[in-house]
């Protein structure tokens, strides 16, 4: 059962009914990658404050990747590796500026992070997916700026289930870049534009690989694409 008096606080009221659910679960299980979108998903005052807090309160740290290394990379192994070894570079959220501990906008963030952790939340995703799903703490917040990129590779591990991204930047484009790819297993692929307050859920046991292409300059745009994202593990 889907717990609405503690749900409609974060998600829209929409959502949470029980044509919305049928209709959502409906979609992701025909989709070819097990994919649904979520469009306006947040009730729009929470969706305010957590871009808000991203865009101008966090801080992150530019993280590398490599495919050849296990985790995280350092800068210099990053730079003096081959293009085709090079896996990842974004930003990722690693604590508050010292002004704003205590805002807001801070304190919303830290509660939607905990909320995600609640049974209400992950009851929410099993009715729109159809899955039974173990717990998670694998939630977090990245930033993707001018030419930052995630190149094709699979979740398929730490006993993962469904990924789920949230974007948070007001006013994206398409052509801004940083379009999540999901391949089908026919090959296919579909296209997530990262518009403002949609959320993605898939499969990761059903998406060979998927992606997120450059962030291009902007010339009129916003200057970073804003994420929290993470995932549901597979249930005991």
């Amino acid at each position: 059962m889907i717990d609405r008096s503690r749900l409609s606080g974060w998600i829209q009221n929409s959502h949470l009914e029980d044509a919305a659910l049928e209709s959502y679960r409906r979609s992701f299980t025909s989709h070819p990658a097990r994919l649904v979108i979520i469009r306006d998903f947040l009730v729009p005052q929470m969706a305010d404050r957590l871009s808000r807090f991203l865009a101008g309160e966090a801080e992150f740290k530019p993280e590398y990747g490599l495919y050849s290394i296990e985790g995280a990379a350092t800068e210099q192994a990053w730079q003096a590796a081959k293009d085709d070894d090079r896996f990842f570079r974004l930003g990722k959220l690693v604590g508050t500026q010292a002004q704003f501990q205590t805002s807001l906008n801070a304190l919303s963030y830290v509660q939607f992070r905990m909320t995600f952790q609640r049974p209400e939340f992950r009851a929410f995703f099993e009715a729109t997916t159809g899955m039974a799903l173990g717990w998670s703490d694998d939630f977090g917040a990245h930033s993707m700026a001018p030419g930052d990129f995630l190149r094709p590779h699979s979740d398929d591990n730490l006993s993962r289930q469904l990924a789920l991204v949230l974007y948070l930047t007001p006013g994206w484009k398409r052509e801004y870049g940083g379009v999540l790819e999901v391949q089908h297993q026919d090959g296919a692929t579909t296209e997530v534009i990262p518009d403002y307050n949609s959320l993605v859920a898939f499969d990761v046991l059903s998406a060979p690989t998927h992606r997120v292409t450059p962030i291009a300059p902007p010339i009129d745009g916003p200057q970073r694409r804003l994420t929290i994202g993470g995932w549901y593990r597979k249930a005991d």
